[in-house]
């Protein structure tokens, strides 16, 4: 009966280890993103969903700030009244970017400012 050498079993298990710890390629990272486009695209229906951003938001605070940046830390520029409509430009998360009647430009909480 015959042997196998020890360094060709421990050539072999660090071939296997150093394989299982390689980081993915940029193939590999292509074909993730594809995986997650296609789960979701509807099953029935091979068009993707597109998601529409309306073009005003009401102000549905009795008083809402406008703020110079997307988040509490930012400073107030303005205060904005109930019933003004605000042209929507971008969508950050919970924070619109919008344009006041005025023409001030900044940003608002999504959840003080209903779609037309």
């Amino acid at each position: 009966m015959k042997t196998i050498p020890y360094f060709l079993i421990l050539s072999i298990l660090f071939i296997l280890a150093c394989s299982l710890t390689t980081p993915p390629t940029a193939k590999d990272t292509e074909v993730q993103l594809v995986e997650k486009i296609y789960l979701t695209t509807p099953v029935n229906d091979p068009e993707p969903i597109i998601h529409t951003i309306p073009e005003t938001c009401t102000v549905s605070a009795q008083s809402l700030h406008l703020r110079a940046c997307a988040g509490l830390h930012c400073s107030v520029i303005a205060w904005l009244s109930k019933g003004d409509v605000l042209e929507i430009q971008k969508i950050d998360q919970d924070w619109i970017e919008v344009i006041t009647p005025a023409g001030q430009t900044g940003w608002v909480h999504s959840k003080y400012c209903g779609g037309s």
